[in-house]
């Protein structure tokens, strides 16, 4: 009996290490993150500050564009999800390391993400919402370079931040979230014909910018804290899942439709639409109201700060492809 089991387990190893199917493939060994990860605190945090770009600002002054990356301490998976995170502020203000973007921020490097925190350009001209539009533009295009600037790391200099560049994520709130939604969901030129001019779109190089890095700028997924779009047919996206989260009581961001601060003639669409439609429209959309709330309650508010990042979390672990990451 021994000797047959013997020459049983031979047999197996000899077919796993032939392969089987029609490429020969060695089927992969099956990768379960850790219990709880992602979901509970559970790493101490290391930060570090890099300059990912150079970028011209709406008044021809070239700038430097820095991220502070936070990422969990003692930790062996060689690939971890990335969260880019864009703050708030109207296109006017707002840093990278003001208090609630490095709460975010640490809060999921704790769990096991590496995240970063990002400059934009920041400044609009007199132009009215034009200036307004080609201000948020240039904030895509720093996001998209941000994107670009994880992906050449990760090829050219051996993933020095440990990152799986397939499951990059893009977050941020209020004016923040309208760049991310806007990462998710503008793809062309034909698209940003319906709410404007595409010529102010050629005059600021496209959606992708200057960025001459040879890497896509696509992402996983969509994180909106009190954001808008501008226009509701851009959700056409199955691919690109969306968590949300809003005050019914915003009114810098429009909860349902209006003017989104600061433009003052263009109507963007709150997070009540957004949610509507994708879901009409079957897209993978999560969306949280904070009944009575105002604008970004979670910034002034440890209850509501809490809230918002739990159920992020919640919805976000089950996006997460674990057999990735566990692979070397």
């Amino acid at each position: 009996m021994r000797n047959i089991l013997r020459s049983l387990l031979l047999i197996g190893i000899v077919y796993v290490m032939a392969g089987c199917g029609k490429n020969n493939a060695v089927p992969a060994v099956t990768y379960v993150c850790p219990a709880n990860r992602f979901v509970t605190e559970q790493f101490a945090v290391s930060s570090a500050t890099v300059l990912y770009t150079q970028a011209v600002d709406y008044q021809g002054k070239n700038q430097n564009l820095s991220l502070d990356i936070y990422s969990p301490s003692l930790d062996t998976l060689s690939r971890r999800p990335l969260i880019i995170y864009c703050h708030g502020g109207g296109f006017t203000s707002g840093a990278r390391n003001s208090a609630w973007p490095v709460k975010f921020c640490q809060s999921f490097a704790k769990r096991g993400y590496v995240a970063a925190s990002i400059d934009y350009r920041l400044g609009i001209g007199n132009n009215g919402d034009n200036d307004v539009l080609s201000a948020q533009i240039r904030a895509v295009q720093d996001v998209k370079a941000a994107v670009r600037y994880f992906k050449q790391t990760a090829v050219e200099q051996g993933n020095p931040y440990r990152i799986d560049t397939a499951q990059i994520y893009i977050a941020g709130e209020a004016s923040g979230a309208m760049v991310a939604l806007q990462m998710g969901y503008l793809n062309s030129s034909d698209q940003f014909a319906e709410i404007a001019n595409p010529d102010l779109l050629s005059a600021l190089n496209g959606i992708e910018g200057l960025s001459t890095l040879p890497y896509s700028s696509h992402v996983k997924g969509i994180i909106s804290l009190s954001g808008a779009i501008l226009d509701l047919n851009w959700l056409n996206n199955i691919n690109m899942p969306l968590i949300m989260v809003h005050g019914t009581k915003d009114a810098v961001i429009p909860y349902q439709s209006g003017a989104a601060s600061p433009y003052t003639q263009t109507t963007a669409y709150g997070s009540y639409l957004i949610d509507s439609v994708a879901t009409n429209r079957k897209l993978n959309t999560a969306f949280h109201a904070f009944a009575g709330a105002g604008a970004t309650p979670y910034i002034s508010s440890t209850k509501y700060a809490d809230s918002t990042i739990n159920y992020v979390s919640q919805e976000l672990v089950g996006l997460i492809d674990c057999q990735r990451l566990g692979l070397h």
